[in-house]
């Protein structure tokens, strides 16, 4: 599924999905796909002042290989299941 995400990405189309954040879990990384297609991402940072969320920008940024300003979260802003959109550079 990433593979897909990434090369629709490299192709020119914007991507959608959802992740389920996972912080404080003393790892940055890309851990599973979820049986419902969520992809579960473990942060070091803690949900506070947007730490988590800045950290999942920059983790999501390096994988896809993207500017940071590409990247945005939909909906879920303050939640742990979030929708991010990716625009292709």
């Amino acid at each position: 599924m990433l593979t897909e995400l990434k090369n629709k990405l490299q192709n020119g189309s914007k991507i959608f999905f959802k992740v389920r954040v996972v912080p404080k879990s003393g790892k940055h990384e890309i851990a599973d796909i979820m049986a419902d297609g969520t992809i579960k991402i473990k942060l070091k940072a803690v949900p506070e002042d947007g730490k988590a969320n800045k950290e999942l920008i920059e983790l999501l940024s390096d994988f896809f290989e993207v500017k940071y300003q590409h990247i945005y979260i939909i909906s879920g802003e303050t939640a742990r299941t979030k929708l991010i959109e990716i625009h292709p550079e």
